[in-house]
């Protein structure tokens, strides 16, 4: 099983559907870009490649939460013709695109600006030397075993459930 599908499992095994809020989901990835732009200005490597793999776990929550083809968002190839700072630029704006939107609107553009945050995050990678694969596997190796349950459709690890 690959990475797509085992993060895609894990949130099937914690009822996303059910327990997911687009909304929150949302916000929750507007804070792992918090972390990477951190890591990225701290020159903290092992961060950084953390935090493009919670973004890309993020997005898949997302498509998921929408019921879009996931295998196809993660299909997006990227391009190695930009600077880490001008993706990061790209995939800030883009990430305001999905908040506004709240996939409410018109689905067809929610993947899209989806489609465009694994672009930028690949470009990310690939601009940095990283492989994002690795990032990505990286990121659900340290969430695999999580547990936690949904409040209010934010998912609440179990040592912050109080």
């Amino acid at each position: 099983m690959n990475t797509l599908d085992k993060v895609k499992q894990w949130f099937i095994d914690r009822d996303l559907e059910n327990g997911g809020r687009l909304d929150k989901q949302s916000l929750k990835l507007s804070e792992e870009f918090g972390e990477l732009c951190a890591g990225y200005l701290k020159k903290n490597e092992k961060l950084t490649k953390d935090s493009i793999g919670d973004c890309a776990v993020v997005i898949v929550g997302l498509a998921l939460l929408i019921k879009a083809d996931v295998q196809e968002i993660f299909d997006e190839v990227f391009s190695n013709e930009y600077y880490a700072i001008e993706c990061l630029v790209f995939l800030n704006r883009t990430i305001s695109n999905i908040q506004l939107s709240n996939g409410f609107t018109d689905k067809d553009l929610y993947i899209v600006d989806l489609t465009r945050s694994i672009y930028w995050l690949k470009s990310i990678s690939n601009a940095l030397g990283y492989d994002f694969e690795e990032c990505f596997e990286l990121a659900y190796n340290e969430i695999k075993d999580r547990k936690g349950r949904w409040i209010d459709g934010s998912f609440v690890k179990e040592e912050d459930l109080g």
